[in-house]
């Protein structure tokens, strides 16, 4: 059965601000060309943005054709913060660190890395990537990806993950996986915790749909 939306009653719903802020939630959360927040959807997105005016201020950000990367970053991250539950300007890394604590203490099984908000390095290529997005959508015009959370690699664009490390050194040395498939699940204890696998897992070795080509980011 085919599914017709009125678009008029929507924008008139929501409200004529909403729809203004719309393609900003919409590559925030997840489109063609951005990744999906774990744990985030479109609805308790346009929900946070009717209840939230600190919110809706950082996100008017994504509809400025001139926005420049610092703006960008810290208004996109602070809206992260927001839909992960932060307290008011709340940087991401505290609420990270805040919402693993609080597992922890109140959980009987290992915290489940992926369901924490990303980290501030992470989130800050995230919102260059949707501000990107949101850009070409509203005026055309295409900025030089590299520019914005892309790197050119063998002719093809990969998103940069994150320039920093995923955790320190030693404990990157600890985890490792086992996998004897494709390491495209959560059973692969690599992707599980949010890193690329390594030399040093015992069969994969790295070369698996859970690596990386990129080595080094300029």
């Amino acid at each position: 059965m085919t599914r017709i939306w009125d678009i008029n009653k929507t924008k008139e719903v929501l409200g004529e601000t909403a729809v203004k802020l719309l393609p900003g939630i919409h590559a925030l959360t997840g489109c063609d060309t951005t990744s999906r927040m774990f744990g985030i959807g479109k609805a308790a997105s346009i929900n946070k943005l009717k209840l939230s005016e600190q919110f809706r201020e950082a996100m008017t950000t994504f509809t400025q054709a001139n926005g420049d990367k610092k703006t960008v970053i810290a208004k996109g991250t602070e809206v992260i913060s927001c839909l992960y539950g932060g307290l008011p300007y709340e940087v991401l890394d505290i609420l990270r660190y805040r919402k693993f604590g609080s597992k922890v203490a109140a959980g009987t099984i290992s915290v489940q890395i992926h369901a924490l908000p990303p980290t501030m390095d992470a989130a800050t290529q995230h919102c260059l990537r949707a501000y990107l997005q949101c850009h070409y959508w509203m005026t055309g015009e295409m900025l030089n990806p590299c520019d914005w959370g892309w790197i050119n690699s063998a002719n093809s664009l990969l998103p940069i993950k994150s320039i920093k490390p995923a955790a320190p050194a030693k404990l990157l040395k600890i985890i490792r996986c086992t996998c004897k498939t494709n390491c495209d699940t959560l059973r692969c204890s690599c992707r599980k915790n949010g890193i690329d696998c390594s030399i040093s897992c015992s069969e994969c070795h790295g070369n698996c749909l859970n690596s990386s080509d990129i080595e080094n980011i300029d």
